[in-house]
């Protein structure tokens, strides 16, 4: 059984059932990462620990209104990016919509498995570019690469157009794909550019 089918599955349990271990089965596999996002925002641990809570308390609370074919993913990081939002007091808030003072935590680990492919010292190299990348080029790549998910909601859930999730997703691309080449050039490496720049490359 695939993820995405494993957590339809633990959907329909907790819609159907009122399953208590689907549900914290659920919440097991998102809350770390749920977590992680608001703390993006929030810049504070134990609101994001309760902004996160909160999500999964209504999600519990409202189980039998929940649809089954529903996106739990996007569902899940919508409702925490706006309760995020409501912790912040409006000239903060106004901020973090603007997304120019997000910190995100985002390392190759998490992005690439494969570190057999790539040198430690490589490895710090790519990072680096990752971490200089612009708060909301960062978040945006953070969304599309680690959690893999699609323009379409990456716009919904971020308010923004799928022509500005391209583009920005492109200053990633191209910055880590400069990167790369630079390294390969300056280490005289005979590792295929094209085959490690794919890695960094997330899907539609």
């Amino acid at each position: 059984m695939g993820q995405n089918q494993h957590l339809r599955f633990l959907l329909k349990r907790i819609i159907d059932h009122e399953d208590e271990r689907a549900f914290k089965e659920l919440f097991d596999h998102f809350a770390d990462r749920l977590f992680q996002f608001s703390n993006s925002f929030l810049k504070n641990k134990y609101l994001a620990e309760e902004a996160v809570s909160d999500v999964f308390f209504r999600v519990w609370l409202n189980r039998t209104s929940l649809e089954e074919n529903i996106n739990i993913k996007a569902y899940l990081f919508k409702a925490t990016y706006n309760t995020s939002l409501n912790y912040l007091d409006e000239r903060n808030r106004k901020k973090a919509i603007s997304m120019e003072d997000i910190e995100v935590d985002l390392g190759v680990d998490r992005i690439c498995p494969e570190t057999d492919l790539i040198t430690k010292e490589l490895k710090g190299t790519i990072e680096s570019a990752i971490e200089s990348l612009p708060p909301r080029c960062k978040l945006i790549y953070q969304m599309a690469k680690v959690e893999e998910m699609k323009y379409k909601e990456i716009a919904e859930l971020l308010n923004i157009s799928v022509k500005t999730i391209d583009h920005q997703l492109s200053i990633a691309i191209k910055k880590i794909g400069l990167v790369i080449q630079n390294y390969l050039e300056e280490n005289e490496s005979k590792q295929d550019y094209l085959t490690l720049l794919q890695i960094f490359i997330p899907k539609k």
